[in-house]
């Protein structure tokens, strides 16, 4: 009965154009080079400190308290930046900051449910310094893998 009152909402016509689909783009897949990805991972923080000691050690000091945190969530973030976006230096210190974000407003969403907020209030000075070094270590990490990586992953792709 509902098909017979309004047959052209529910059965297509031949003058109704097809549905309207875009064309399926393949995406660019970069191959990682894997010497060149450990000895950027290892080298950035450590590039950094150096460069910057001379700022009353912080940078040092970053790569003892940030070090392990780096390794752990930035290796597979990398691993997955890096083969779809490549060396894009802009997009992987931006990668390296939302991360430092999310990390401290779980840190202020812990304080909210916590009574002893003082541990996690210093987790939160120090986690800061990410906001900082995150970044540095991501530009550096993508300056380190692009001069060190081979030409053979630079030029072949997925």
């Amino acid at each position: 009965m509902l098909n017979q009152r309004f047959p052209s909402a529910l059965m297509p016509h031949k003058h109704h154009a097809a549905p309207l689909r875009l064309p399926q783009i393949p995406r660019t897949r970069y191959l990682i080079d894997p010497l060149a990805f450990c000895m950027a991972l290892i080298g950035a923080p450590l590039a950094v400190a150096a460069l910057g000691f001379w700022a009353l050690l912080i940078p040092v000091i970053a790569v003892v308290m940030g070090g392990i945190p780096y390794l752990v969530i930035g290796t597979p973030i990398l691993l997955y930046l890096l083969p779809r976006y490549g060396t894009e230096g802009g997009r992987i210190a931006a990668t390296a900051f939302a991360t430092v974000s999310i990390g401290l407003l779980a840190i202020v969403f812990a304080m909210t449910l916590s009574p002893d907020n003082e541990g996690l209030s210093t987790y939160l000075f120090f986690g800061s310094f990410g906001l900082i070094f995150g970044p540095l270590w991501g530009l550096a990490f993508a300056w380190i893998y692009r001069k060190t990586a081979r030409d053979f992953y630079t030029s072949a792709r997925l």
